[in-house]
């Protein structure tokens, strides 16, 4: 059988699969496809405590899923490839289907 992903890309992808497969950081990115958020703003709507939402996104930016930028004295995150937003916006219309 041959691959239509090289062994690269492949890597990639698996990270950012496996960095989405926690229910909260699927949440986080979901909430993020609409605009850009800081912490703050995502603690107060998913009603968890700010280091809880710091940890998850650690793992988002290490796997490259979101980005963040100061601005001021807050950080705002945003999700980090056009194919994640199209790959997140299909998964949260299958739980409509369903």
């Amino acid at each position: 059988m041959k691959s239509c992903i090289d062994p690269a890309g492949a890597e990639k992808f698996a990270l950012a699969f496996k960095a989405l497969g926690h229910p909260m950081r699927l949440q986080l990115v979901t909430g993020l496809l609409s605009r850009e958020c800081n912490v703050k703003r995502m603690t107060e709507c998913l009603g968890v405590a700010q280091a809880t939402v710091s940890q998850q996104l650690a793992v988002l930016r290490a796997a490259g899923v979101v980005k963040h930028e100061r601005k001021g004295n807050q950080v705002c995150y945003r999700v980090a490839k056009p194919w994640l937003r199209q790959l997140v916006r299909l998964v949260a219309r299958a739980q409509q289907e369903d």
